[in-house]
């Protein structure tokens, strides 16, 4: 009869050793369903950015190729223009060598200021679109952070939440005397 006993005692000391090793699994199971669920979200929002940058460098894109069409366009003035500039230099040629001079110069000087302002003009147009470009990406990656670590703050909150209240239970029935 001893020996059935102790082998009854053996059985029970057995399944309550198991018991909280597979609640502690289970906990650790939960724990790992929910990073692995808060990773998802992060990922989903990550390539929301990623499309927002790709939109973006489009854009950019297009900007750049307008830029490229409108200087390609003055080039092809300007070059119009000396060739006109030089072709009423030889046909003038012949009456006043000197006149043609000056006037040659003043309409390449006139050119070159023309050119000139184009350039400046392009230039500030792309360094104003990328200046809003860049603090659009900016400023949706500063959201995308904070909704990140306001996130990952109420899920800490609610894991200690639970944390605090399963160990006050642990002792109210510790003190009651059920463990």
């Amino acid at each position: 009869m001893d020996l059935f006993i102790d082998k009854l005692a053996q059985k029970l000391s057995s399944n309550e050793t198991i018991k909280p090793s597979t609640t502690t699994d289970t906990k650790e199971i939960e724990d790992l369903k929910a990073k692995i669920e808060g990773y998802e979200n992060l990922l989903q929002e990550i390539k929301l950015v990623n499309l927002k940058n790709m939109e973006s460098a489009e854009k950019l894109n297009s900007l750049a190729g307008e830029c490229r069409e409108t200087a390609s366009t003055a080039t092809d003035a300007a070059s119009a223009a000396k060739k006109a500039v030089a072709d009423l230099a030889e046909i003038s040629k012949n009456e006043d060598a000197k006149e043609d001079t000056d006037l040659f110069e003043k309409t390449s000087d006139v050119i070159h200021r023309e050119n000139v302002k184009v350039y400046r003009n392009i230039q500030a147009s792309i360094q104003s679109s990328l200046e809003d470009q860049t603090k659009t990406i900016v400023d949706s990656q500063t959201e995308v952070s904070k909704k990140n670590s306001t996130t990952f703050l109420k899920v800490m909150s609610v894991l200690i939440f639970i944390a605090v209240l399963s160990d006050i239970a642990l002792k109210v029935l510790t003190i009651l005397g059920i463990l």
